[in-house]
């Protein structure tokens, strides 16, 4: 790399002496494009405006081309900067790692319009970690098995009955499931989603602040911040304790668990994470 940039040394300045000749033009252009080459191999890091990958504020900053950029270098056009409580941008890509920034900006700034702020880091890291896992990286906010599926999620356990030819399989970054769940959340939200739940997968909005309603009205929100994952899963998927038959899934969640809270900085889980 060092002879590249001594030959754009000579390149750039050898016009003032008039040594500037075709051959010089070409190896000009072809460092220009090794510098902007298009991404970085690890969509955590930001790429600089020397072209370089790597995260801080020499990558992250000033002049940013690529990556999860802060503030106003975000390239994608979002905020992409900032925080939401403990949670900032930089955290946010540590986490959701196999998603473009693109597709990482949109969903961050759709955590900021929601209007929900963690408590502290670990309620963070529960949080998020159960996001992760639901969503399979913010990959996708249908349930996989959809519309297949559809039919498993009509029963009620409430007085709320499934709106004629909808269905209400997993949406948004809880995969939010059953009617009674759609009608409560939807009463809090001041959204119909008895009648239109594809809005839990269609509004990025909605399909959080409906994460946020399941998280606070089940009371996920205490034992989250006192780290305490194993309790939470309990609430959010039953199945997977006690050796259930989602227990290997439960083990995929832990793992997502543990590595989220290396991105707050926050060690190894204090509590048993295994329910």
């Amino acid at each position: 790399m060092t002879v590249i940039f001594y030959f754009y040394f000579v390149c750039k300045f050898g016009n003032v002496q008039g040594y500037r000749n075709e051959a010089n033009v070409r190896l000009e252009n072809l460092i220009h494009r090794v510098l902007s080459r298009s991404s970085c191999s690890s969509p955590s890091d930001c790429q600089s405006k020397w072209g370089y990958c790597g995260t801080g504020s020499d990558y992250c900053g000033d002049g940013c081309r690529g990556g999860p950029c802060w503030g106003n270098n975000n390239p994608s056009g979002g905020r992409g900067g900032g925080s939401v409580g403990v949670i900032d941008s930089n955290a946010f890509a540590c986490i959701f790692n196999s998603i473009d920034s693109s597709a990482r900006t949109k969903q961050f700034d759709a955590l900021t319009a929601s209007g929900w702020t963690p408590n502290n880091k670990d309620e963070a890291a529960v949080f998020l970690a159960h996001v992760y896992h639901e969503t399979d990286g913010l990959k996708t906010m249908r349930e996989y098995c959809s519309p297949g599926c559809g039919p498993q999620y009509s029963s009620s356990w409430c007085s709320i009955n499934a709106a004629p030819g909808k269905y209400y399989y997993g949406r948004g970054w809880f995969q939010l499931s059953y009617p009674c769940n759609y009608y409560n959340a939807g009463q809090s939200l001041g959204v119909n989603l008895l009648s239109n739940p594809d809005l839990v997968a269609t509004n990025l909005k909605i399909a959080v602040q409906t994460a946020v309603w399941f998280f606070k009205a089940n009371n996920m929100e205490g034992p989250a911040r006192r780290g305490n994952f194993a309790a939470t899963t309990r609430i959010l998927n039953p199945i997977e304790c006690n050796g259930g038959s989602g227990y290997q899934n439960q083990l995929t969640r832990v793992a997502t668990y543990r590595r989220v809270r290396q991105c707050f900085n926050l060690g190894s889980p204090t509590i048993n994470p295994i329910c």
